[in-house]
């Protein structure tokens, strides 16, 4: 979704790929992506230094652990320091149960008006602001198979959203957020089970998800497993990078 955005700019590279979303201020959205272990290296974060500092752009080294168990020793040593980190789930089919909720309906975004629903709800449950909203969620995704947008409607009001995307059969599960008045009210497992069903139905039984805290025992509920933790790790000093003092100009 973040390399899709209006304005992203991807830059491959052997063994890593540094990606700017088009926003400067978002440090998880702009990151240096390693493929294998030895695509982290001091060469490539000197290189993801320039890259950024050329963006004036906030930027995370991310990485599973433990696929990169010589990371974090590696980054420390150049400065860098953790922002955050998080469970990676996987949920590999069948799909749990739909529970029963009277009082919730949960629609797939298919009109201009959903997505400006979708929006709302992102807005009010992730505190983000328009901008980021607009680009996550956009008009071009109701002509895209690959991207669904969930909804959970409690009456008139739209209260959870989720994003679905697939890719070579396999999904990503993005951004699951309610509101902040209607929470612990069962509707994001509505949600969850109801897009798991769908994934089922599409022959896509395998799904990944970066947890929050508040959100782990729900996946791990529903059957979701971890896989290791995904690390953002910042630059020693972003204001210095934007103003032209790379890391080897440091030491």
């Amino acid at each position: 979704m973040f390399r899709t955005w209006p304005g992203a700019v991807n830059q491959p590279a052997k063994g890593y790929t540094l990606s700017f979303s088009g926003d400067t201020t978002l440090s998880g959205a702009n990151h240096l992506w390693p493929y294998p272990p030895a695509g982290l290296s001091e060469a490539a974060l000197s290189e993801a230094e320039a890259f950024f500092r050329a963006h004036r752009a906030t930027w995370s080294v991310v990485y599973l652990e433990p696929l990169f168990p010589q990371a974090s020793e590696l980054l420390r040593r150049c400065g860098y320091t953790l922002r955050w980190d998080a469970p990676l789930l996987v949920w590999e089919g069948p799909p749990p149960p739909t529970p029963q909720n009277g009082e919730a309906v949960v629609v797939r975004a298919t009109t201009p008006q959903h997505l400006a629903a979708v929006r709302g709800v992102m807005e009010e449950a992730f505190l983000s602001g328009e901008d980021v909203s607009r680009r996550v969620v956009r008009n071009e995704h109701l002509d895209d198979p690959e991207v669904a947008h969930y909804l959970v409607y409690a009456g008139p009001e739209p209260v959870t959203y989720g994003t679905v995307v697939r890719h070579e059969g396999m999904a990503g599960v993005w951004n699951v957020g309610t509101r902040c008045g209607f929470r612990r009210r069962g509707y994001a497992t509505l949600l969850m089970t109801t897009l798991l069903r769908d994934l089922a139905a599409l022959g896509c039984t395998t799904s990944i998800l970066m947890a929050s805290p508040s959100g782990e025992p729900l996946y791990l509920q529903l059957g979701f497993r971890p896989i290791g933790r995904l690390r953002y790790m910042g630059p020693p000093d972003d204001l210095t990078c934007w103003w032209g003092y790379g890391r080897s100009q440091r030491d």
